[in-house]
């Protein structure tokens, strides 16, 4: 009896190791595929193949990244989401396309015009021109360092506001 009891032990010991093995070897495996599925996904992220802006002191990695939101077949788009005054921003950034040289200010005047944003507001070297749908949401239009900048809010945001976001843009 005695001799049983200690290969019940012994096995109970071995099959304890033995699980303890497969759960560490779980978890280990576990963290090393979820640190190489981030790498892919940093590495895998979209990027402009185009010089961008963002707001001073700030890195795309702290906006979450950027999104292409133009179809494949089109120019490239791309937008990352920040925030104004607490309120969210989804701010889009293309090259100036051809078609709107040399008379790049009228073709995106006319471009706001077409979306209601009619409210010009002049920001040092800026044109802005924003609009405000009757919802709430806001649009605003304008170029910067040879590129087309749409800038859409969730809620109306202040024009200094705009302002000043605008002018941060690097």
């Amino acid at each position: 009896m005695e001799y049983m009891k200690k290969q019940f032990k012994k096995r109970s010991l071995i099959i304890g190791g033995v699980i303890l093995v497969v759960i560490v070897a779980a978890i280990i495996t576990s963290i090393a595929l979820s640190r190489q599925n981030q790498v892919r996904t940093e590495a895998d992220a979209p990027t402009p193949g185009y010089q961008t802006l963002l707001p001073s002191n700030t890195s795309i990695k702290q906006l979450g990244g950027w999104k292409r939101v133009s179809p494949e077949a089109n120019a490239p788009v791309y937008a990352y989401v920040d925030t104004i005054d607490g309120i969210a921003i989804s701010v889009s950034e293309q090259p100036i396309p051809d078609s709107f040289k040399p008379d790049v200010e009228s073709h995106v005047a006319n471009l706001a015009k077409s979306d209601s944003a009619t409210n010009i507001v002049k920001s040092n070297d800026l044109t802005l021109y924003i609009g405000l749908s009757s919802k709430g949401p806001q649009s605003v239009y304008f170029t910067k360092n040879d590129l087309l900048i749409l800038i859409k809010s969730e809620k109306q945001i202040k024009n200094e506001a705009w302002s000043t976001y605008a002018s941060s843009l690097q």
